[in-house]
């Protein structure tokens, strides 16, 4: 008897609560429906468009001094040198 009950303790702690899902749902339904309605302006997509442009510029820097860092740019080396022995021991050892 008690292994039965101890199944569904095991079952039910897997599933996920039913008011949350709906909470869940509820507010991601409610985001989707307030992006629709910001985005159908059109002065307000020439915003979003030109922030998304600024973004990408700035990421885009970042990455080239990330990668330009003498500690990454020998990183990234050396993990190019362990990839390609890797492979050349997998093709030998095929």
């Amino acid at each position: 008897m008690t292994e039965s009950h101890q199944k569904k303790e095991i079952k039910s702690a897997n599933t996920v609560n039913p008011i949350f899902a709906g909470i869940a749902g509820v507010v991601a339904g409610g985001m989707a429906v307030a992006a629709a309605v910001v985005m159908s302006d059109k002065k307000n997509q020439k915003k979003v468009s030109e922030a998304w442009v600024g973004v990408k510029e700035k990421v885009g820097e970042y990455l080239d001094t990330v990668k330009s860092h003498p500690v990454i740019e020998k990183s990234t080396q050396k993990l190019a040198k362990v990839v390609e022995n890797a492979k050349e021991t997998i093709v030998n050892d095929i």
